[in-house]
């Protein structure tokens, strides 16, 4: 069927749009911040983790903000930070990353030459 997929642990077929196999537990589509975004997208995220409505984790989110003095506001650019923006795609900081090891590890013929003058 074209509607339907295949757990990777349990082998059980599965329809299209779930999330978490019933019978493993096991996650089908990684974590990402893609659709439902409102600002960042982390709390759309969290609630599709979660499966629960994204109104609730955002109000949850404005509560513990008011709480946590900023701290919250901390978790929420870290979870930002980790979660891909695109299903498939590559965390912000995992490009920072990426990025980091390709400039310490330039091979020589990609070095910047410097000039001595006397």
């Amino acid at each position: 069927m074209a509607g339907t997929k295949r757990c990777t642990a349990c082998s059980k077929e599965l329809g299209a749009r779930v999330v978490r196999c019933p019978e493993c537990h096991e996650r089908l589509i990684p974590m990402h911040r893609g659709e439902g975004r409102t600002l960042l997208g982390a709390c759309a995220a969290l609630a599709r983790e979660l499966n629960v409505d994204p109104s609730l984790v955002r109000v949850a989110f404005m509560v513990t903000l008011a709480v946590s003095g900023g701290t919250a506001l901390l978790v929420y650019l870290l979870l930002c930070g980790f979660t891909p923006a695109v299903e498939g795609g590559t965390a912000p900081l995992q490009r920072l990353v990426n990025w980091l090891a390709r400039v310490g590890n330039a091979p020589a013929d990609e070095m910047p030459r410097y000039e001595r003058r006397v």
